[in-house]
């Protein structure tokens, strides 16, 4: 049995509060219910409780993977646009999802939105699965009652980001396999070919070309001091993460990122993308503006482009309109802060922000594929340098071991 802290109002209207044992919401709630008492708030007490305020009990433990919540919104929107009820909308997705951290979380959003708590109040006790954005979305929702149209529109958002992020993925992972492949070809270079060469040209006793020495001394290096490059790489690494941790470090490599040749205007339209959809589906689906601002500073991805939204948010708030504060930020274009100032003044600030959006993920799509094909070229170009100037370094030296064989 568990404990639940509820508060109620009786049938006169006074306010009641008090603890009770059930074994779940549901048994809670029928209890309350029963005795002719409705419920205004009704959680459970104890550790599993604190836990699941702060993400951190068995559902925080277990990660849910964005396909998954995708899907979800849109389910519910289709059910709860068709007229079916919220609950049972819940019940028959919770029971068509495989056992797992996402049934198990569904199973507890039913409970509390059962128990009296809003649909939105109980996403908001899981932002790392729903994100603070959807759960805006549906309490906008709640309070002007167009929950099935805003529904599909969460879904289609979300459905939007998770497809840019597949393709900036995608885009990414062919030349970080290629890097670490090179890696690996140029490792096992130095410490397994290298040594049997060196064997050779000692026996010989010619004059090595400096390209030469210089890759033995870097191989001798490696197999004899192996265990400090290993210990010195680990650290490296464990410190490069701690610093990344801070706010300084993360706004230094989030700046390394917008400045890069080939990947800093990819990264670049990757954040305004996202931001400009934020704020778009913000503003057409009734948030108020100031809202909208924050939760785009949140999603924007990016140290530098969280620092223009949350400025502007403070503008905002004091008066400033919002195409005037953009236009005072370098990473903002120009043609964007033209298009919002023109539907400021026609009132259309919602349509033709979708537009600037739109508009932004079909110029990242272009990027990302321009990228691609230019990753690939290099890449290769890179390890042919690599490997070949290896390659030559030890051949190098055959010259004058055979003129000394010759003798």
């Amino acid at each position: 049995m568990r404990k639940f802290a509820y508060q109620v109002r009786d049938s006169a209207g006074q306010p009641a509060t008090g603890v009770l044992a059930a074994n779940d919401v549901a048994e809670a709630t029928r209890l309350l219910r029963r005795e002719g008492k409705t419920i205004i708030s009704l959680a459970a007490q104890g550790p599993e409780a604190a836990g699941a305020a702060a993400g951190i009990g068995p559902l925080g433990k277990k990660r849910v993977r964005k396909d998954d919540i995708v899907f979800f919104a849109t389910q519910l929107a289709v059910m709860v646009d068709t007229g079916v009820p919220l609950t049972d909308s819940l019940d028959c997705i919770r029971e068509g999802t495989p056992p797992g951290p996402m049934r198990s979380l569904l199973a507890d959003v039913s409970e509390q939105v059962k128990g009296g708590v809003s649909f939105s109040d109980a996403l908001d006790r899981h932002p790392k699965a729903f994100g603070k954005l959807f759960a805006a979305m549906v309490r906008a929702s709640e309070a002007s009652g167009t929950m099935g149209p805003m529904l599909e529109r969460a879904s289609e958002y979300l459905e939007r980001d998770r497809d840019i992020r597949k393709k900036i993925t995608g885009a990414m992972t062919y030349p970080i396999c290629m890097f670490g492949f090179c890696i690996l070809v140029v490792t096992a270079l130095l410490l397994f070919v290298l040594p049997r060469f060196e064997k050779i040209y000692q026996g010989k006793g010619a004059v090595l070309p400096l390209p030469t020495r210089m890759l033995l001394g870097v191989s001798s290096f490696l197999i004899h001091y192996w265990p400090l490059v290993l210990l010195g790489l680990v650290g490296a690494i464990a410190g490069i993460y701690a610093w990344a941790g801070t706010p300084e470090g993360r706004r230094a490599i989030d700046k390394v990122r917008l400045t890069l040749p080939v990947l800093g205007p990819m990264t670049r339209k990757a954040c305004l993308a996202r931001s400009l959809r934020t704020m778009a589906t913000m503003v057409s689906t009734g948030v108020s503006m100031l809202e909208g601002l924050n939760l785009t500073a949140e999603v924007a991805g990016n140290s530098l482009y969280r620092e223009v939204w949350t400025n502007v948010a403070e503008k905002v708030e004091q008066g400033a309109t919002l195409s005037e504060e953009l236009r005072q930020h370098p990473l903002i274009p120009r043609p964007i802060t033209t298009m919002v100032a023109a539907g400021e003044h026609t009132g259309q600030l919602g349509p033709v922000m979708n537009r600037a959006a739109a508009f932004c993920e079909n110029d990242l799509k272009i990027a990302i594929k321009t990228v691609t094909d230019m990753i690939e070229p290099a890449m290769i170009i890179v390890m042919g340098f690599i490997v070949g100037g290896i390659a030559i370094s030890l051949l190098l030296p055959i010259f004058s071991v055979s003129k000394l064989m010759a003798r």
